[in-house]
């Protein structure tokens, strides 16, 4: 599943570009916009970079001038600012949850116990290590490799191999068990790239990773910590090297090999496969998906490294999993490893901040209920499902112009794009929570408990029969939006429908050009380079004919060239092999919200939409389209994103698009010799 926050100088130039539409539609502009006047903060424009230059920083550089990094953060965006309220408005839910009285079981005292037992920071610095300290020694104890798989087997365990329950490729039966392994599955550093770059900085991440794992043995009283690092380095080292990069992960036809329970030793020989199993729970499954990963591989190199080396392995991981929940020596070097050292954050978040995330992060689906009822009401959705029929008229449009696409593929693409359902606020399935017990005195009990459930809530499903509706990789409270390959689905969270994403009062360019090109761009999804190997029905299956997919591949292999260029810190460049499917996703999305706009001012207007402080409707949608991205970082999290992210850095998903578009260049006058005009012939269009 894909997913994934006014200078007059700069006005009038602006104005002077727009031509000469007429303003008499000017009285009707909205009056109670969030966001300045009618959904922009006209504010924030630059007095001194012209949008032809810079189109990004020309709308945010007040907000980027102006926006510090909050406690600890070492990325900061609009998306964000919005999440912060958003959690603000949780953080009332839980309070209310606390202060009540609340005997029996619901969603209201889950919340209230999960938060409770995180606060009561006298009772985890009383307890100590004594909440994992049997599970510890056991680890320690391990003596051969079937100890080893059986507990990596534990949901809080690390282990090399990822187990899921999914849907099959087929669409047909119930859903399967699946058998994965991602790039960072299992391992400590955020990137196979940290593993293997030869750059000082990552030297010094290794280094510092070492010194960190030492620490954190040491501090749990584990002999030889320093020897115990060094190995855990050398075994996570040679499991990265063999770990698939992002790029073969994104292949969509290699995620399906259902195979007997019993064949897995033979397609994967040298892992005690049934022990593992059998630990999960399990043991009796008839069959199991082979997904991505270099599963084989994995399973051949797990005797090479000694037992005590694996244990080693778990012992750290298992302490570093819980180091949150653990007396704050733990936590506060977890934070100055991982968020300070690697990312560049100065200050941790404080306790309750720390206390709301934990249960909003394990307690998703109650939050988000709770959330919903009282923040989300159904005006937002028919205004949202408004957005979306002008969106799939323009995608249908923009399908049937294409002229790089062959009759028959056009014609089942139009097919699959009548047939994506889109969910919108909170999911229409999902897990019952009803039944899970918690306490407001024991935080690592209720996560142990919380973690059992949730897997046995998934291995229920293994045979049931599919449905579309659910499966949401965020919660509600969430700011995102994501398209499902094999639903062929879209949500969208009802955290994302809040200013500037969404404002019911916003003018409707500012919509179109937010919450609209998001929705737009994960409609886009469903016909990238991946969506479009599965059909309207989800089934993974090739559709396209080869000289339309070739054609494709033409367009997108010009992007990822661009792309490619773009440096957010010097002498660091993107990824942009392993970014494309959010580049096109980007691009699509800018695209077909621009065409929903026009025919939604076709409709409303007349064809021509009011000129508001001197800004036509066409800019003002772009002007949205930059608000919504703008995005503080440092620069270590910089080079993360240019290196392990799907996504480009904020600055290049907005210049990098709009220099794609005529619609950009013809709006604001974009003329040959501007840093971001792009010839004609260069430009790249899809849809």
């Amino acid at each position: 599943m894909k997913k994934a926050i006014c200078w007059v100088l700069a006005v009038s130039m602006v104005a002077a570009c727009s031509g000469s539409n007429s303003s008499s539609h000017t009285s009707s502009q909205p009056q109670s916009a969030q966001f300045g006047t009618w959904g922009v903060e006209l504010e924030h424009l630059s007095e001194t970079v012209g949008p032809a230059d810079d189109f990004y920083q020309y709308v945010n550089e007040g907000w980027i001038e102006s926006t510090a990094l909050p406690r600890g953060y070492s990325f900061f965006s609009e998306p964000w600012v919005a999440q912060a309220k958003a959690l603000t408005q949780v953080e009332e839910i839980v309070r209310n949850a606390v202060q009540s009285d609340l005997s029996t079981a619901s969603a209201e005292k889950r919340v209230a116990d999960l938060y409770e037992a995180y606060m009561d920071t006298s009772a985890v610095e009383e307890r100590g290590l004594r909440a994992i300290a049997a599970d510890l020694d056991e680890i320690l104890r391990l003596e051969d490799y079937e100890g080893i798989a059986s507990w990596m087997a534990n949901p809080r365990s690390n282990s090399v191999f990822h187990l899921l329950v999914q849907a099959p490729v087929t669409m047909q039966g119930g859903y399967v068990l699946t058998l994965a392994q991602y790039r960072v599955t299992g391992l400590g550093l955020p990137g196979q790239v940290y593993y293997e770059s030869d750059e000082q900085v990552h030297q010094d991440a290794r280094s510092s990773y070492v010194a960190y794992i030492a620490s954190t043995l040491s501090r749990a009283g584990v002999d030889r910590p320093e020897e115990r690092a060094k190995a855990v380095l050398e075994l996570e080292t040679e499991y990265a090297s063999i770990m698939w990069d992002f790029a073969r992960l994104r292949d969509a036809g290699a995620a399906f090999n259902l195979i007997a329970r019993l064949e897995l030793e033979d397609y994967a020989p040298g892992f005690p496969w049934q022990v593992f199993l059998e630990a999960r729970g399990v043991g009796d499954i008839e069959s199991i998906n082979i997904g991505v990963g270099a599963l084989s591989e994995s399973a051949a190199l797990f005797e090479q490294f000694p037992v005590e080396t694996w244990a080693s392995f778990l012992a750290f991981h298992w302490i570093n999993n819980h180091a949150e929940l653990l007396p704050e020596s733990f936590g506060r070097a977890a934070f100055e490893f991982y968020d300070a050292g690697l990312w560049g954050a100065e200050d941790r978040k404080t306790r309750s901040e720390r206390a709301l995330e934990f249960v909003q992060r394990y307690l998703g689906d109650d939050v988000g209920m709770l959330y919903t009822q009282k923040y989300f009401p159904d005006t937002y959705r028919e205004k949202v499902d408004e957005l979306v029929v002008y969106i799939r008229r323009a995608f249908s449009e923009r399908l049937r112009q294409a002229d790089w696409m062959d009759e028959p593929t056009k014609a089942e693409a139009m097919a699959k794009l009548d047939a994506i359902i889109v969910e919108v606020g909170l999911p229409l399935a999902g897990t019952d929570w009803s039944k899970l017990e918690t306490t407001p005195n024991d935080l690592v009990g209720n996560y142990r408990r919380l973690t059992e459930y949730q897997w046995e809530a998934q291995t229920d499903r293994i045979g049931q029969p599919i449905t579309r509706y659910g499966d949401w990789n965020m919660h509600p409270h969430r700011i995102g939006a994501g398209y499902h390959q094999q639903y062929n689905k879209i949500f969208v969270t009802a955290g994302a429908l809040l200013a500037p994403f969404f404002d019911p009062n916003a003018d409707p360019a500012v919509n179109f050009g937010a919450i609209g090109q998001t929705i737009a761009h994960e409609f886009g999804h469903a016909l990238d380079d991946q969506g479009s190997k599965f059909d309207r029905n989800g089934v993974l299956r090739d559709w396209w004919s080869r000289d339309s997919r070739a054609m494709y591949q033409a367009r997108t292999g010009a992007l990822i060239e661009q792309y490619a260029e773009y440096s957010p810190v010097s002498g660091v460049f993107l990824a942009s092999r392993q970014m494309i499917g959010e580049i096109v996703g980007d691009l699509v999305g800018t695209s077909i919200a621009y065409r929903a706009y026009e025919l939604y001012v076709a409709d409303h207007y007349d064809g021509e939409a009011p000129v508001l402080d001197g800004f036509t409707g066409g800019q003002r949608f772009f002007l949205s389209t930059a608000q919504q991205s703008r995005t503080i970082a440092t620069e270590q999290q910089l080079r993360d994103i240019a290196l392990n992210w799907s996504h480009a850095p904020a600055r290049f998903r907005v210049n990098g698009v709009l220099r794609n578009m005529e619609e950009w260049h013809r709006d604001f006058a974009v003329q040959p010799g501007s840093a971001l005009y792009l010839d004609p012939a260069d430009r790249v269009t899809l849809w």
